[in-house]
């Protein structure tokens, strides 16, 4: 049965549909046509709600607002019930920065595709280095101001934007979600630790940021598929984005990975499921976001994670055979 958690006051699903790739993969307009087609990412939506998701994470720039449209024509076509089930969060600020003009016209451009009032969640897709965090802060207050908005986050970010926004906004009012930023959404994955070292967690705990994890298998580099051996296999979503995976593409992780494929089989579920399963463990992460492809292969997901039930002493065996790797993907990996 799905868990349910809160993020500044609003329950979600602690497993979160991705979609980076509706129309596309990511936010790479090379690749626009290369993700699911508007069936196919309705056929997962319709399982994630199926199993009990109830958020769905996307960006104005996913396929070049492909993935806003087709999940707009999904709610569109499902109706109201669905609607008010489902909570929807996008992002803003990958092209053409976080100024106000930019944001202002970007979020009814997000509305208009999605064909909704408002989004439950909103996030700074990147940091502007042009746009200093009072000044983007404001322009999101305002957004919520008006009603656009219901709650406002920060993706892609250091441990110094984090302590810069907590001189801005109070930790009582992130974690309240009354005003200023409340949550973080970065990379987390047993390839990839980087915000346990770097002071990213540190600083949500300490300011009471919920922390959503994207890219729990790495771009599918724990799946399982991949041996990371030998040449990247054409028509891989590795050989699509070298820019994010192929740096993990190293006879270390390839260990790692075995070593994740056997401790799986010893578990009796996938290596996706035991990776996707160690990070909802972790006591850093509020949700997950899955990049699932097929309607089956969210299902055995989900099923596995939810099935397998804590243990403390695997969860630390893992985390320490993958925590002396080099980082596994590239910083903004929906980019």
């Amino acid at each position: 049965m799905m868990r349910y958690r809160t993020v500044a006051g609003i329950e979600v699903s602690v497993l979160a549909l991705g979609g980076a790739g509706f129309g596309g993969i990511g936010s790479a307009r090379r690749l626009i046509g290369r993700g699911e087609t508007e069936a196919e990412a309705h056929a997962l939506l319709d399982r994630a709600v199926a199993l009990g998701i109830n958020l769905v994470d996307t960006a104005g720039t996913y396929g070049d607002g492909a993935s806003e449209q087709i999940i707009g024509a999904w709610l569109r076509a499902r109706g109201a019930a669905v609607r008010d089930k489902v909570r929807i969060s996008s992002k803003i600020g990958l092209r053409g920065g976080l100024g106000r003009d930019h944001v202002l016209a970007e979020v009814d451009r997000s509305l208009a595709r999605l064909g909704v009032d408002a989004l439950d969640f909103y996030l700074a897709h990147v940091p502007d280095p042009a746009q200093p965090w009072d000044e983007v802060l404001r322009t999101f207050e305002l957004l919520a101001l008006r009603g656009k908005v219901r709650r406002i986050g920060v993706s892609n970010v250091s441990a110094a934007d984090l302590e810069a926004l907590a001189q801005l906004a109070p930790a009582s009012s992130a974690g309240t979600g009354a005003s200023g930023f409340c949550f973080v959404q970065n990379p987390l994955n047993l390839l990839r630790q980087d915000d346990a070292k770097n002071g990213v967690i540190a600083a949500c705990r300490r300011l009471g940021l919920s922390y959503m994890a994207y890219s729990p298998l790495a771009g599918g580099l724990l799946g399982g598929a991949y041996t990371l051996e030998g040449t990247i296999p054409a028509g891989t979503r590795v050989a699509f984005r070298p820019d994010l995976y192929a740096a993990a593409w190293t006879p270390a992780n390839a260990a790692r990975v075995a070593r994740l494929t056997a401790e799986a089989a010893e578990a009796a579920v996938s290596p996706a499921g035991l990776a996707t399963w160690w990070l909802l463990q972790h006591p850093a992460v509020t949700a997950i976001v899955l990049g699932a492809r097929r309607p089956d292969q969210l299902e055995s997901m989900v099923g596995e994670v939810l099935r397998l039930p804590p243990d403390p002493a695997r969860w630390r065996a893992l985390a320490a055979d993958h925590t002396r790797t080099a980082s596994a993907t590239a910083h903004a990996e929906d980019a």
